[in-house]
């Protein structure tokens, strides 16, 4: 069995780079989304669409990553630490609600 200070650090790097995966993605989608829109010459509001659209595309990879290491985690016989549990379960309902974000910046258009 892997010591307490090991689990943890092996428990952060996963985190971070969960969300350095999807902070990543949501800032690549929006960089080409408000690109695409500036060229087009697309108004403010359909940026914001984009933006948020990279955000939700970001949120659903991070907290892909965690539920999939979770899951690894499980079938390896060490249960991820409660931290890393804690993001794992905020990043997915915040996926589950971000679709709304989009709908708003819509409704907003």
């Amino acid at each position: 069995m892997a010591s307490p200070d090991r689990d943890r650090d092996r428990d952060r790097t996963t985190v971070r780079r969960a969300l350095t995966a999807g902070v990543g993605l949501w800032v690549a989608l929006a960089a080409v989304g408000l690109t695409l829109v500036i060229r087009a010459g697309g108004d403010g509001s359909a940026g914001v669409v984009v933006v948020a659209i990279g955000l939700v595309a970001g949120s659903l990879l991070a907290s892909a990553w965690l539920l999939l290491a979770a899951c690894l985690d499980l079938v390896a016989g060490e249960p991820p630490g409660r931290r890393r549990t804690i993001w794992t379960v905020v990043l997915i309902l915040f996926t589950f609600a971000s679709p709304l974000l989009v709908a708003g910046a819509q409704a907003a258009r």
